[in-house]
């Protein structure tokens, strides 16, 4: 499964969105996460990939298309890839 798939399956469990309407280029906003779902929503992510994602880094994710790039290039940092 590749990273966008794996962040898409934890969006639709841990965020309560349908599989099929998830836009990853939506703005998280626009469909109806806000601010603190988010964060726990990152914790989840960071757990599954085994990275972090520093709060300045967080700051830049406005969509799940955004995560995806952040965390595919962390995962050759983390060793990971």
């Amino acid at each position: 499964m590749d990273t966008l798939a794996r962040i898409k399956d934890l969006a639709t469990k841990e965020l309560s969105l349908e599989p099929g309407k998830i836009d990853p280029n939506a703005p998280l906003a626009d469909v109806g996460v806000d601010s603190l779902s988010f964060i726990e929503f990152m914790f989840k992510v960071e757990d599954e990939f085994g990275v972090k994602v520093s709060d300045e880094d967080l700051r830049k994710i406005k969509c799940l298309a955004d995560l995806e790039r952040h965390i595919a290039a962390s995962l050759p940092a983390a060793g990971k890839a």
